[in-house]
């Protein structure tokens, strides 16, 4: 039986943003024959990045063989099936959607999605996860303009690295719309700069949780100024400093944070008055060669504080999906704008397989973290054409066995426990034969 919210999402799923919405996105515009904003965003771009292969052709393939027909506009040539099977008309389509848009887009539907997922009992706020992770960019000027690549002993980089950073709901891995910047260069970000900015798209009272790289007195002030308990890890030095250059022995106490001498004098902003009043605890974790030293806002027990806290790892663990199973670890767009692009859209992609996954684990009494994301993408990618059709009985049936098959999806339970910290692993990367390709990408 489909509840209320899974109805909602599957009509989120097959019009994802109402009608009057796409028409003040496209006010003013010349109205295209074929490729409307709603069929190039949702139809076409959401769904080559849940794609397997992720190409254009595949895009235009799914427009050819009507899949995507309740969403292209009245035409000629769409009543006569003269459809051109050619991706240039896409590609231009795609390249002429700002930014902007795409990202109004990508708010309201995340937005939208968290709304459909109802929060779990043993939570009793939100706790959002946040961190940062580099993607690679194809080596073509204007990106590399934009987002230079590193060097080291060896000399420059080949590839524009760009650092982002986001946030994540514990449960379900949702995330909000992310931001991002060069991570070399003059004009290099820090992942606090960025944190700063994508912490304004966090709801009201959410708790924010991060590892030492975020627990510096600017940001958690930042923080609990927006109204967001905190909690954080801090390095040893910095719990010292908090402690007053007191032994941190194990266990909590009562502290009020107060910016540093040296913070006073980088971040202007600061008010004379600003402090954080908070706990400083101090505990011994399994799996963790130091003690874990947690600054935090929160009123819970400290068995609940540092439970929480464990659960920080899920965000390494997001990252690599979204790196790796939905491969931004090297975006292919060849300018600035279709990074961007690419990027937005591929976050609520996964959005929608982590919607999926949560309404499943329900059915099956289970946590959403507990199901495999690679195999409900897989589903969700095998299923995508039948999910998406205007027959609303075969969407229907589509949705009914992507559930009841993604609830099937469980992670294995090991039978004793790792030796070692569960840990992410890098890979490597092909770079081109020395001397072969200049700044440009042409040959020499």
């Amino acid at each position: 039986m489909v509840t209320p919210e899974e109805q909602g999402l599957l009509q989120l799923f097959a019009k994802l943003v109402p009608k009057g919405q796409w028409q003040e996105l496209e006010k003013g515009k010349k109205r295209p024959q074929i490729y409307t904003l709603p069929v190039v965003v949702v139809a076409m771009m959401i769904l080559q990045r849940l794609s397997e292969r992720g190409t254009q052709e595949e895009a235009v393939n799914r427009l050819l063989l009507g899949q995507l027909d309740h969403l292209l506009p009245e035409s000629k040539r769409v009543e006569e099936e003269r459809i051109s099977p050619n991706t240039g008309g896409y590609a231009k389509a795609c390249g002429q959607v700002p930014v902007e848009v795409v990202e109004s887009i990508t708010d309201q539907l995340l937005e939208e999605l968290g709304k459909r997922i109802e929060s779990q009992p043993e939570l009793q706020v939100a706790l959002l996860l946040l961190d940062g992770s580099s993607l690679q960019l194809e080596h073509v000027p204007e990106l590399l303009e934009d987002f230079p690549a590193g060097s080291n002993q060896y000399g420059e980089g080949h590839w524009g690295i760009v650092k982002w950073v986001g946030l994540h709901d514990v449960q379900t891995g949702i995330a909000l719309r992310p931001e991002w910047g060069p991570m070399y260069g003059k004009e290099a970000v820090s992942e606090q700069q960025l944190a700063r900015a994508v912490l304004k798209r966090a709801p009201e009272g959410s708790v924010v949780l991060g590892d030492s790289n975020f627990g510096i007195f600017v940001f958690a002030y930042e923080a609990v100024s927006l109204q967001h308990p905190v909690l954080f890890r801090l390095n040893k030095p910095r719990a010292l400093s908090l402690a007053g250059g007191k032994r941190l022995a194990k266990g909590e106490r009562k502290v009020v944070w107060r910016a540093s001498a040296w913070e006073r004098k980088k971040y202007l902003e600061l008010p004379p008055e600003a402090q954080i009043e908070g706990r400083l605890i101090v505990v011994q974790q399994k799996g963790f060669r130091e003690p874990l030293y947690l600054f935090t806002t929160l009123l819970e027990p400290q068995e609940t504080v540092v439970a929480w806290y464990l659960k920080r790892w899920n965000m390494e663990l997001d990252l690599r999906t979204l790196k790796h199973t939905m491969g931004l670890h090297h975006l292919r767009g060849k300018s600035t704008a279709m990074v961007e692009k690419e990027l937005l859209v591929a976050v609520v992609a996964y959005g929608l397989v982590r919607a999926f996954m949560a309404l499943a684990a329900r059915r099956a009494g289970l946590a959403p973290r507990q199901l495999s994301f690679t195999r409900a993408y897989g589903l969700v990618n095998a299923l995508i054409g039948r999910l998406c059709t205007a027959d609303a009985e075969e969407r229907q049936k589509a949705y009914e066995r992507i559930l009841n098959y993604v609830a099937k999806a469980k992670l294995p339970k090991r039978s004793k426990r790792r030796s070692y910290p569960r840990a992410v692993w890098g890979r490597g990367k092909t770079y081109p034969k020395r001397g072969t390709l200049n700044r440009d990408g042409k040959s020499k």
